[in-house]
């Protein structure tokens, strides 16, 4: 079992918390022209710092003119893919893609979609790719502080969600621990 954390604004934080499960996927255009762009395909997207959750729950609230909130939840793979600096997004992006495609096919496709589109597609392929060789989501060791886990099967990998922290914007000050 892992820990893992999410930041999402408050009114989904109480939906998901007492329903125990997710209701949104992870694509999602912020006030600041970040966006959170789900690169390995649909799944529900974790990390393992609550500070870096607290910064996506800014993000999430923003849009939504709402509070802040961190989940916490506990996390179980049976199978995941590791992933971390000698082999990372590029490499299994390139890996997944060219397993179905040619070189020349993906070039074209490439050339031929928008950077939206084209997440959105290359993602499609990487879940695919990894799901079909058995593996039930990613574990990606970006740093000793940070690793993003993504679970593709989320109501069975995902259990125990509380809140962990909630704050209004522009008061973090004001943040308050949740027990």
């Amino acid at each position: 079992m892992l820990t893992a954390y999410r930041g999402v604004e408050y009114t989904e934080a109480a939906v998901v918390v007492e329903r125990q499960s997710y209701l949104r996927g992870e694509r999602r255009d912020f006030c600041s022209g970040v966006a959170a762009k789900a690169v390995f395909g649909p799944g529900v997207y974790l990390v393992s710092s609550p500070e870096v959750a607290a910064q996506y729950a800014y993000c999430h609230a923003e849009v939504s003119a709402d509070q802040a909130a961190v989940l916490c939840q506990s996390i179980r793979f049976t199978r995941p893919m590791y992933l971390d600096g000698a082999y990372g997004e590029n490499e299994l992006r390139r890996e997944a893609l060219f397993s179905k495609h040619s070189p020349k096919v993906v070039e074209s496709l490439s050339a031929s979609m928008g950077e939206t589109d084209w997440l959105h597609w290359t993602g499609e392929q990487i879940r695919s790719f990894l799901m079909e060789r058995g593996y039930d989501g990613i574990v990606y060791r970006l740093s000793n502080e940070l690793t993003y886990y993504v679970c593709y099967d989320p109501d069975r990998q995902i259990t125990g969600i509380s809140l962990s922290l909630v704050f209004a914007l522009g008061c973090a000050a004001n943040a308050m621990p949740k027990s």
